[in-house]
């Protein structure tokens, strides 16, 4: 269940030309990018390929979000000013890290 409900999220987001769907996809981009960042916490990385493969993949979600922050994207489809940018930013990256905390709690449980 909990699969089915973050994926609903970019694609609400992409179905959406707002300020809220641009919101879900950026909160979608930090959940990947701290789930790829959160298993690296806690154990040690040894194996060379592995790690470099999840540095690509950080780096093209990375990439993503800043296409998502530019004025052509930002502003003329979902009507997100400049200005509040960094605010949006904010509240995505927190959806996205508590959709991250929330799901390793679950794991952790069996739930």
């Amino acid at each position: 269940m909990s699969a089915a409900f973050i994926l609903l999220l970019p694609i609400t987001g992409i179905c959406t030309n707002t300020k809220v769907g641009w919101i879900l996809i950026q909160s979608y981009f930090c959940f990947l990018i701290t789930n790829l960042v959160f298993p690296f916490t806690q154990t040690e990385v040894t194996d060379a390929c592995l790690s470099s493969l999840h540095s690509i993949a950080f780096f093209l979600i990375l990439l993503f979000i800043i296409l998502m922050n530019k004025k052509s994207i930002s502003n003329l489809v979902y009507g997100i000013k400049k200005s509040e940018l960094i605010p949006k930013n904010t509240i995505a990256s927190v959806i996205g890290i508590s959709i991250t905390i929330l799901l390793a709690i679950l794991k952790r449980e069996g739930i």
